[in-house]
């Protein structure tokens, strides 16, 4: 009879739920752990949602339901609002807290530790000891670590290896759709729509409403706006808050000063009408500075990096939830086919996962280049699609 292994998930936000989830469901004994005191909450706002993303809600959840709606039209637009192209690719979106709180319910509550950060571990030839800033201390035989962009796993086991800024930021906000005028509303009912800018892009869709309803009406526009800000005192200023804290990674919504908000008020002129309508009418406007990450390796015995903390890429082709959620379903699998065998396991998981990482950060960094600084990004180009695999899958 299989004796499937206790297994450590440190992190408790997308990637590390599916994991601990998918490896619950093998048999596995499994506990998360959380940094955070609470429950996490909207974090980037709306995510387009991959079939990876949504694949535990789909085969192994008990309802079977997505957690997403469709917008048939990726559709591109010009300053004054015409239409240059609409490709129906029906692609799926959502809000992060929606998925998020999806994956939560499936997790019995007394598996979900929150208010416990890890700090360190040991490891052995048979496990590993997990050390929390409680002073809690955890034997298990293998620790998944998904503590996102700024692990402490991967800053214990890589040291050398740090987020590199792209040279540019996310400016975010939702805004809630009948907020809006009848002719925007119109524009955005069933198309996700893009703008190419001189050294940026814009883009704006529908996501589920704060109460996770999906109707026309009853839904929140999100925007994402990617503008560049050199290194140095235009990237520090931005990424200063209203409390003068200089923030790593994100400032949150409230936080982000006056004289920012203006600056980025003044900068709709050159958006088309409904892009500017969306911008001035959110008010939960935040920025999350772009970066890049890659891992050269992603077990360190019965330790293994997972999600975000082995690989950041750039939001461009849409992967980072369906990349950690791709993560986890190749360790379920391997698990699974060495019947909780975690070292064979491991040997089989890492070669894929380490080449879909470095491929997802390569291709998103290469879309990325070409929109924000080469000039190069064409609207309608086939080769600019979501997908984790490749563009369109």
């Amino acid at each position: 009879m299989t004796e499937w292994p206790h297994i450590v998930v440190a992190g408790g936000s997308i990637g590390g739920l599916t994991a601990a989830l998918l490896l619950r469901d093998l048999g596995c004994e499994v506990d998360v752990f959380e940094r955070s005191s609470e429950a996490l909450q909207s974090r980037g706002a709306g995510i387009v949602v991959l079939p990876m993303t949504e694949r535990y809600f789909v085969q192994q959840s008990r309802t079977g339901e997505r957690v997403s709606l469709t917008l048939t039209y990726w559709s591109y637009v010009d300053a004054e609002g015409n239409l240059l192209s609409a490709d129906p690719d029906s692609f799926r979106f959502s809000s992060w807290n929606t998925v998020y709180r999806g994956l939560l319910d499936c997790l019995d509550p007394d598996r979900y530790h929150l208010n416990e950060e890890m700090v360190g571990f040991d490891r052995n030839a048979d496990g590993v000891t997990v050390r929390m800033a409680s002073g809690r201390e955890i034997e298990a035989d293998l620790l998944v670590c998904a503590d996102g962009t700024s692990s402490t796993a991967r800053r214990l086991l890589l040291p050398d290896i740090q987020p590199v800024y792209a040279g540019y930021v996310a400016w975010r906000g939702t805004v809630p759709e009948r907020q809006l005028s009848p002719t925007t509303r119109a524009d955005l009912v069933d198309s996700m729509l893009y703008q190419v800018l001189v050294g940026g892009h814009i883009l704006t869709y529908a996501i589920a409403g704060q109460d996770g309803a999906v109707e026309p009406g009853d839904r929140l526009i999100n925007f994402v706006w990617y503008r560049n800000y050199p290194e140095g005192e235009d990237f520090d200023s931005v990424m200063t808050d209203v409390h003068g804290e200089r923030r790593p990674m994100t400032v949150p919504p409230g936080m982000v000063r006056r004289e920012h908000l203006d600056e980025l008020r003044r900068a709709t002129r050159a958006l088309a009408p409904t892009m500017t309508e969306v911008v001035n009418e959110s008010s939960d406007v935040f920025v999350q500075a772009i970066f890049d990450l890659e891992s050269p390796r992603l077990v360190f015995g019965r330790v293994l990096l997972m999600g975000d903390a082995a690989f950041t890429a750039r939001p461009h082709v849409a992967a980072g939830t369906a990349k950690a959620s791709a993560d986890a379903w190749a360790l379920h699998d391997a698990l699974r086919s060495t019947h909780g065998g975690i070292d064979a396991a491991l040997a089989t998981w890492e070669p894929g996962q380490l080449a879909l990482g470095r491929a997802v950060v390569d291709r998103s960094r290469r879309m990325g280049q070409s929109s924000q600084f080469e000039g190069t990004m064409v609207p309608g180009d086939p080769a600019w699609k979501f997908g984790l695999y490749e563009p369109g899958n």
